[in-house]
């Protein structure tokens, strides 16, 4: 997924919804993350563009904290790209230092397809989600520059219950027009290792200069630090 910065939080006049506020703190505990003891893993990694294919080695430590031994620049910035994204998502933190620090409030009635809108009032995204049965279905987010609507597809359980997101398709917009300028579909696998769901492979499929574009992130050997 394309990377982005985050702008600031901004001030807001809508109110905090407690219902809306109990099913997104259900939502979050029933997400699966690695606990504040997990350290990062080392692992094989084999990164493929579209045919062209490179072997190396990965240290996943966090999201800002990835080294790779992979020479070719495309195929390290793609692999470093992902596992960020990873580490991010799968990272350890509290529902009040990410959703839960907005003012959340339904915005619809709940009949579409993909769920009950929650709104986050304050967020400097203009965020909302689509949450149905216990979990996210789809997440929506606007800056000057982009716009994206993630839609989440199929996702799997855990050992413990909690829910890993298997397929996404992500559909980039122009923020001025709304026309849609790009689609990014992935299918994701994972590994327990000593008790963590670790990346086994990631693959992506967008369109990249008028080409369908095909590229792969395997992981093995895992190793936990």
């Amino acid at each position: 997924m394309t990377t982005y910065t985050k702008p600031e939080d901004v001030q807001t006049a809508a109110e905090d919804d407690p219902q809306a506020r109990k099913a997104m703190e259900e939502v979050f505990s029933n997400t699966a993350r690695w606990d504040a003891d997990f350290n990062g893993f080392t692992a094989d990694v084999t990164v493929n563009l579209n045919g062209k294919e490179e072997k190396g080695t990965v240290t996943v430590k966090g999201p800002k904290e990835i080294e790779t031994s992979l020479k070719d620049e495309k195929l390290k910035e793609f692999a470093t790209e992902n596992l960020a994204s990873i580490a991010m998502h799968r990272g350890p933190r509290s529902f009040d230092q990410s959703d839960g620090k907005y003012k959340l409030s339904f915005g619809d009635d709940g009949t579409h397809p993909l769920g009950r809108i929650v709104s986050m009032g304050g967020d400097g995204m203009s965020s909302f989600y689509r949450i149905k049965e216990g979990r996210i279905r789809q997440i929506n987010r606007k800056t000057p520059h982009m716009a994206f609507s993630i839609n989440i597809e199929d996702s799997v359980k855990n050992p413990e219950g909690k829910f890993l997101t298997k397929n996404y398709t992500v559909y980039y917009f122009n923020p001025k027009d709304n026309a849609l300028k790009n689609v990014e579909s992935y299918t994701d696998d994972y590994t327990r290792v000593g008790g963590y769901d670790l990346p086994q492979q990631r693959r992506v499929i967008d369109c990249q200069n008028s080409e369908v574009v095909v590229s792969t992130l395997t992981l093995e050997n895992h190793k936990t630090l």
